[in-house]
């Protein structure tokens, strides 16, 4: 019997060529897009799974609150809190600690054999307790991290030593310290919210600063994760940390006015909910995440709603076929299995295609999203068989359904139903839906292009192009203060000499990097505590000019830095965080932070240090002698003329350091690419929700129209002309779009507004993008359906009523 319906699938399908070519295309179109984003899902939310203990895991946020008021939420923060935890709460099993940073790392003999290596972690030796790393070579005990102890990666091993054994092998570190290594790692996965390349013993990190460094409750350096007994209650475990800072801290938080809290995160849960300061490494957006399931979902229900119309559609076609094959003898069970072999059969075939084209897209998508996208076998074949049986049931059965009650009888009378009814009213909904959602996707693509093209472009408040930026030298061959600042101010003073060169500055920081560095300062109250934390850039007197930031009150800082030894400058946004009223009325002003008195010297303009997402935070500015970042202001009409002359006097001053630069437009513009990635694929799915919409329009106006050729025939030889059929034959789809629109509008105004409240600075949903979006839909259901009227209000009318 099966061999019977597979028989007739074939034979029906090549007899009606363009109905199979418009279906398989529209499932081919809607199963890719729909694959690809479930499995770039499944990537997103694979997150940190691959540990062990991955639901046992938490980080502890540092949360401060001032005055009630949230003012720091740091990924990292204390350095002592996950040791009082294990102490405190028996369901703490165990933590571990890290301080990432970058080094330079030497090996072999060779004084060039240098690299600057950006993923460097000083971690306690309960590291590899908590996570699942595993190891190739070593042994993962107390003395794999001990002091003077490293672990490197197969990829950083590799590099280093080629394929000798590492193990014993010493590199030394900023030149300075030297590190066995007694392990190595592989390769950590993609899907890790934080990677490394080598493991430091933190315990170097401890002896290398100040006493008491690790027993601090403050600072943003250090992250804390901590392992949980399995079925611990988290809520209540949260509910008692605040016992920990309360007991160590509480009158002095009291006489502050301030709440030190901590807050723990599930591993899993960080990638795809935690943006907060200092994450090690920028995360995903489950917002992102939740909208582009969504629309994968519609664009593979469009495919389907497709094959639905088209199949009903075309069942008043096959309603004779029905009723001899019923007269025959056929039961309902069998035609409605004939119609679910028919759409299993297609389903199937676009499947196939799908999926193949999939495996060809993967490398190009993967590159295009950024992301460590890979495929499971096991879920390859699940979703493989799910949409085959739902893509089966949900296109099959209705019109199975549908073609399987028309009554033999009345049908070989040639009374073909009109497609009236339930069936009727369902197809116009599925239509009217299918362009709800398009306007929904038109508006979404013009109103998320429109945001990010307005960040790229909006006012920073400072100067991004024709700025060179090098990284400041690890290793200094100094022995005092005066021979540090004489090299520094010889270094710039051989830059400026370049005739391209225009200015040159020195700072802790630069646009678009988090500043990492915070003071506490306030306006001296008596019997109140008024400091609040705020970030700080350590600069030269060219920072200002060299970056274009205006000073729109008092002064620069003075070029010798000792003159400005008290003084602070501080930008708009700092103004009311402190309390002052006005710009000029503050200059002069005084800021106590501890035992440290400042004086305002001056107040500049407001600048976006990092991306719109938040209005510019409050931010202070002190004198002194830095070298984290040399930025320099050139010409760059030869390029690499330039970068030569400035790797040639790096070199000079800075011998055993790499010299490394990045333009400073391209640097900053880097922020948006997470966003310029998700208005890329925003884009891509809704153009091809557009095209399968236009796909099925084509297929079902095609077979509107059939069905009117007798009345076109008699309207034109009545005197209608083309002009008036045509209208006549697109009247019924304009109502269609202008629906579409009524309801489609509310809905991407309250979508697409929820999504700009992610930006503190961002474009007005104006009335024109609607307009414009409903402009568009209307003239892509004409365009798909004009030719086809066109060409039926050109036909003879004699060839239409020949058979009359």
């Amino acid at each position: 019997m099966l061999r019977i319906y597979l028989k007739q699938t074939i034979r029906t399908l090549m007899f009606n060529k363009s109905y199979f070519i418009i279906n398989l295309l529209g499932l081919i179109i809607g199963i890719t897009a729909f694959t690809l984003i479930i499995f770039w899902i499944q990537t997103e939310t694979s997150y940190d799974t691959f540990h062990k203990n991955a639901n046992d895991i938490y980080r502890v946020d540092y949360l401060l609150y001032e005055e009630d008021v949230l003012e720091q939420h740091s990924a990292a923060g204390s350095k002592r809190i996950g040791r009082e935890m294990v102490k405190e709460f028996p369901e703490v099993l165990d933590y571990t600690r890290f301080y990432r940073t970058e080094s330079l790392v030497k090996y072999g003999d060779d004084p060039d054999e240098i690299i600057k290596e950006r993923n460097l972690l000083y971690a306690q030796s309960s590291f590899f307790d908590i996570f699942s790393f595993p190891l190739i070579e070593g042994v993962a005990d107390s003395s794999l991290l001990a002091p003077g102890h490293a672990v490197l990666t197969e990829e950083c091993a590799r590099k280093y030593f080629g394929d000798d054994n590492p193990i014993g092998k010493v590199i030394k570190i900023d030149g300075h310290t030297d590190y066995v290594i007694t392990g190595i790692v592989e390769s950590i996965p993609q899907n890790s919210h934080f990677k490394f390349d080598i493991l430091l013993s933190y315990e170097n990190l401890v002896q290398q600063n100040r006493r008491n460094w690790d027993d601090s409750w403050w600072g943003e350096d250090v992250y804390t994760y901590v392992l949980l007994a399995p079925g611990a209650d988290v809520e209540a475990l949260q509910g008692k940390l605040p016992q920990i800072p309360e007991a160590f801290l509480g009158d002095f938080m009291k006489r502050a006015f301030f709440l030190m809290e901590f807050r723990l995160v599930k591993l899993s849960n960080i990638h795809l909910h935690s943006s907060i300061s200092n994450e090690l490494e920028v995360n995903g957006n489950y917002r992102n995440v939740n909208t582009l399931g969504i629309i994968a979902l519609l664009v593979l229900l469009i495919a389907f709603i497709n094959y639905l119309n088209l199949a009903t559609s075309r069942a008043i076609e096959r309603a004779r076929e029905v009723g001899i094959r019923k007269v025959a003898g056929a039961f309902k069970k069998d035609l409605i299995l004939q119609f679910l072999t028919e759409s299993a059969s297609l389903n199937l075939l676009a499947l196939i295609i799908s999926f193949s084209i999939v495996f060809l897209l993967l490398p190009f998508f993967k590159q295009v999203m950024q992301s460590p996208l890979q495929i499971d076998p096991l879920t390859l074949i699940l979703l493989f068989l799910v949409l085959l049986v739902t893509g089966t049931l949900f296109t099959g059965f209705l019109s199975a359904l549908y073609s399987s009650q028309f009554a033999p009888t009345l049908v070989l009378k040639g009374r073909v139903p009109a497609g009236s009814g339930w069936i009727g009213r369902l197809k116009n909904f599925l239509v009217v839906f299918q362009f709800a959602v398009s306007v929904i996707l038109i508006i979404g693509t013009i109103t998320i292009f429109r945001q990010v093209n307005f960040m790229r472009h909006h006012d920073l408040g400072f100067k991004l192009e024709g700025l060179v930026v090098l990284e400041g030298p690890r290793i200094l061959n100094v022995d005092s203060y005066e021979s540090f600042m004489n090299g520094l101010e010889s270094f710039k003073n051989d830059i400026t000499s370049l005739s391209a060169v225009s200015n040159i500055t020195s700072s802790s920081s630069v646009p678009g990097k988090e500043i990492k560095a915070t003071r506490v300062f306030g306006i001296p109250v008596e019997g109140r505590n008024t400091e609040k934390v705020i970030e700080m850039y350590y600069v030269d007197d060219h920072f200002f000019d060299t970056y274009g930031i205006s000073i729109t009150a008092g002064d620069n800082f003075a070029q010798t830095m000792r003159e400005d030894s008290s003084n602070i400058i501080i930008n708009e946004a700092a103004l009311p965080y402190f309390g002052f009223e006005d710009a000029e009325g503050t200059v002069g002003d005084i800021l106590r932070g501890g035992s440290q008195v400042v004086y305002v010297k001056g107040i500049v303009r407001d600048f976006n240090q990092q991306i719109m997402k938040e209005l510019p935070r409050p931010i202070a500015f002190f004198n002194q002698p830095v070298n984290s970042y040399y930025t320099i202001n050139a010409e760059m009409t030869d390029i690499s003329k330039l970068i030569s002359e400035l790797e040639k006097i790096w070199i000079a001053h800075y011998p055993g350091n790499p010299f490394h630069y990045f333009f400073l437009d391209d640097f900053y513009n880097d922020q948006y690419q997470a966003e310029t990635r998700f208005s890329g694929l925003f884009l891509s799915s809704s153009l091809l929700a557009i095209i399968i919409a236009c796909l099925g329009l084509f297929g079902l106006s095609a077979y509107s129209i059939i069905r009117r050729t007798k009345e076109i025939g008699i309207r034109k030889t009545n005197g209608a002309g083309i002009s008036s059929v045509m209208v006549l034959l697109n009247r019924g789809f304009v109502i269609w779009v202008a629906l579409a629109f009524i309801i489609a509008s509310p809905i991407a105004w309250f979508v697409m507004n929820r999504w700009l409240q992610n930006y503190a600075i961002k474009i007005e949903l104006s009335w024109w993008i609607f307009a414009l979006a409903g402009i568009i839909a209307l003239i892509i259901a004409l365009l798909t359906v004009s030719w086809q009227s066109w060409r039926a209000a050109n036909l003879n009318p004699a060839e239409a009523l020949r058979d009359e």
